[in-house]
């Protein structure tokens, strides 16, 4: 008996290409599940540096900001003449007054002490020192600055143990330096962490993880937990791999990912800290859809390529049947119908994207937009001018009027600058609380001292319903001649507070614009 030609066999070429077809689909499928797994870990890489930057720049930063600020305007003031020696020896009643003003509007900060060069100090609230207890001496602790460390900069400490809480705590410290450039004292902000660190319990991060600030060694500065402050919560070593401004770093020892945010001044971080888990849990989550979608497609492949197996035996048995008949009525047509058996799975789109640019209070861009585009112009060499705007007395405002109308009034600002700006096809950005500011593109730097002008006296026109309320903002503005941003932003910050200066409501340029 002669065995049947292979040649003659149409099943074997069926199932070698069905064979290929389902191992390529294999290959393919496998590549695609991995790559759109890694795309979705990168997404949430950059969600996650941006939730770090943000937080950390219009928290953080702005708190330590703020502090600075009202600490240097408050040096300045004791400076003069003998005001610090009033305040300490003269009439210390009047001086603890005094303080506890200034330490009312910090609500971050717990207390504040002032000494002069002597040792003699104040302290705001006042603290009784016990009969039996050892003597204070302010020149012995950390913040008090001796003649040997002058220097025109704030300075924060380390942590150490207050004299009279007992409790650890960091401290704020400023030098009050004469116009004649003689050391008169120190003026020290004490911070009240445990405070600070409540508004991080508030955060709702895109994951789970856990957000808080750090100093070079690696010790808890502010955390949701508070039992956590002082403890070591980042290893020193990897704090040492964070030279950037701000990143991602992975630790393969716990299998932790650290985005971070790093300050100059203090050497602190802000830290968000995410198990490599979780993220493998959520990419693994979404794509698993993509891979039940291959799976589909694979078992349809198969099923239609043994319905073709056995739909083709059919047909040639049918088509050799009329043949020997002769009967060609039954014989089926020579145009086979062939269904299409493999479902392409379509790729899903990125679930998470870079966070919006767009302040959700005032409608202007946000810092991150601001950075983005004033480096790009920057990176190009292409000619703008950079204006800083503040509003003039806000905290009064926020003060007498109320959050709520404070932020109303910020809304309504900005409203204002983006009618006049988006006419001529410019962004408005909110530089950080109360501030703003407005990139001014080559062709309409000419412009840019009217434009500023025009929102600036809508701004004081502007009837408010609060009965009394009068809101206008001063600015600066420069033109960028190829020096460092931080230093345009620095004499284009000079200007606006020399406008604050000389009497507020008006726009002054740059020495060298």
């Amino acid at each position: 008996m002669k065995h049947p030609n292979r040649s003659l066999s149409f099943t074997t070429p069926i199932f070698i290409s069905f064979a290929s077809i389902i191992f390529c689909f294999v290959i393919i499928a496998t590549l695609v599940t991995l790559i759109q797994r890694n795309d979705i870990i990168n997404a949430y890489h950059g969600i996650n540096r941006n939730f770090t930057h943000n937080t950390a720049v219009n928290y953080a930063e702005s708190i330590l900001h703020e502090n600075d600020y009202i600490l240097g305007r408050a040096t300045t003031y004791l400076a003069r003449n003998n005001e610090l020696d009033n305040v300490v020896n003269k009439d210390p009643e009047k001086g603890l007054q005094s303080m506890m003003q200034l330490l009312s509007m910090m609500p971050t900060v717990s207390s504040l002490s002032i000494a002069d060069t002597e040792g003699h100090y104040l302290r705001a609230p006042q603290a009784i020192e016990r009969a039996n207890a050892p003597v204070f001496d302010a020149t012995s602790r950390p913040w008090f600055i001796h003649q040997g460390d002058v220097g025109i900069f704030s300075r924060y400490t380390q942590p150490y143990v207050d004299f009279f809480t007992h409790q650890q705590t960091i401290t704020l410290a400023k030098p009050v330096i004469s116009t004649d450039g003689k050391l008169k004292g120190t003026l020290a902000f004490h911070f009240d962490l445990t405070a600070m660190s409540h508004t991080l319990r508030q955060m709702k991060p895109p994951v789970k993880g856990e957000f808080f600030m750090v100093n070079h060694k690696g010790q808890a500065l502010l955390h949701p937990d508070s039992s956590k402050l002082f403890q070591t919560v980042v290893p020193e070593k990897l704090l040492g791999n964070m030279t950037a401004g701000d990143g991602e770093i992975f630790d393969k020892a716990s299998r932790t990912w650290y985005y971070y945010y790093s300050f100059t001044n203090p050497d602190w971080f802000v830290i968000y800290k995410v198990s490599g888990k979780t993220l493998s849990q959520l990419a693994h989550h979404e794509s698993i859809i993509a891979s039940w979608g291959f799976a589909l497609a694979a078992i349809i492949i198969i099923t239609f390529g043994l319905y073709l197996r056995q739909a083709s035996r059919g047909i040639l048995m049918n088509i050799i049947n009329a043949i020997k008949t002769g009967n060609s009525q039954h014989a089926p047509g020579l145009e086979v119908m062939l269904h299409k058996a493999i479902e392409v799975n379509k790729e899903r789109e990125r679930a998470y994207v870079r966070q919006a640019t767009v302040d959700s209070l005032t409608g202007c861009k946000n810092r991150w937009a601001f950075d983005t585009d004033i480096t790009e112009l920057m990176n190009t060499h292409q000619p703008f001018a950079l204006a800083l705007v503040d509003i003039d007395n806000f905290k009064s405002i926020n003060d007498t009027w109320g959050h709520l109308s404070g932020d109303i009034v910020l809304r309504n600002v900005a409203r204002e600058g983006i009618t006049i700006l988006q006419a001529h096809g410019l962004s408005l950005y909110r530089y950080g609380g109360e501030e703003f500011a407005v990139i001014f593109t080559a062709e309409l730097v000419q412009q840019a001292e009217a434009l500023l002008e025009l929102w600036r006296i809508n701004v004081a026109s502007r009837t408010w319903r609060e009965e009394g309320l009068k809101v206008t903002f001063s600015a600066g503005l420069g033109e960028w001649h190829l020096e460092t941003l931080e230093h345009l932003v620095s004499s284009v910050d000079e200007a606006l507070y020399k406008a604050k200066r000389q009497g507020k409501n008006r726009i002054l340029r740059t020495s060298d614009s």
